[in-house]
């Protein structure tokens, strides 16, 4: 009898083993656009581009598959209407939180920048 006990704990402790494994959450839907150009304009002399991204229709293949929206921009221009008042950046990655569009505007915002 002995010798049951133990062969049972194992297969016993594998069945209660697999039951606790939880199945991991779905990744979340991200949408990655690559873009030739957008302007931001500056709230502050700061040069940093505002969390409100213009790229017109300088993004190609863009397709909605959720948040956030990372647009890989080649060239991005930081516009203020006072000294300095253009700030280029090459080879900016914006991820954002929302976006609207129509047929000539697409704007991105609650952006964040990696330059």
């Amino acid at each position: 009898m002995p010798n049951r006990k133990l062969g049972a704990t194992p297969a016993a402790l594998a069945g209660i083993c697999t039951a606790a494994v939880v199945a991991a959450p779905a990744a979340q839907a991200t949408t990655t656009t690559a873009c030739t150009y957008g302007y931001s304009v500056r709230l502050t002399s700061i040069p940093y581009p505002s969390p409100t991204v213009n790229l017109g229709t300088w993004c190609t293949g863009f397709a909605d598959a959720g948040a956030p929206y990372v647009f890989h921009i080649d060239r991005l221009n930081a516009l203020y209407s006072q000294f300095p008042m253009n700030v280029y950046y090459s080879n900016v990655t914006a991820t954002c939180t929302a976006y609207s569009s129509s047929e000539t505007s697409l704007v991105a915002t609650g952006c964040t920048y990696v330059f």
